[in-house]
């Protein structure tokens, strides 16, 4: 991730889909800044891009204190994989 990439592909899993709707309006607005950003191949400090351990298979950002996007990317495309709480995350690092 440490280049730039404009992403013209982007993939919602369903998994993601139904983690997001159950978000209230103020955090899937986050949750859609953050998409728009990474699509655009944005990463400022706050969004707190990193891989998840130990595979680095999947990446997460940070949506706020408490919930992280898990996406990855894959042949040009970025492939968002879901919205889960910060201390869930390991379950994508195995």
């Amino acid at each position: 991730m440490a280049r730039r990439q404009l992403f013209l592909n982007i993939e919602f899993a369903d998994r993601f889909r139904k983690s997001y709707a159950e978000y209230q309006v103020r955090e899937q607005d986050r949750i859609d800044e953050l998409v728009m950003a990474l699509s655009k191949g944005v990463n400022t400090p706050g969004m707190r891009i990193k891989p998840i351990e130990p595979e680095k298979y999947f990446y997460e950002a940070r949506v706020n204190d408490a919930d992280r996007l898990i996406f990855r990317v894959e042949n040009g495309t970025l492939r968002v994989s879901d919205v889960v709480p910060h201390d869930l995350i390991g379950k994508y690092g195995r």
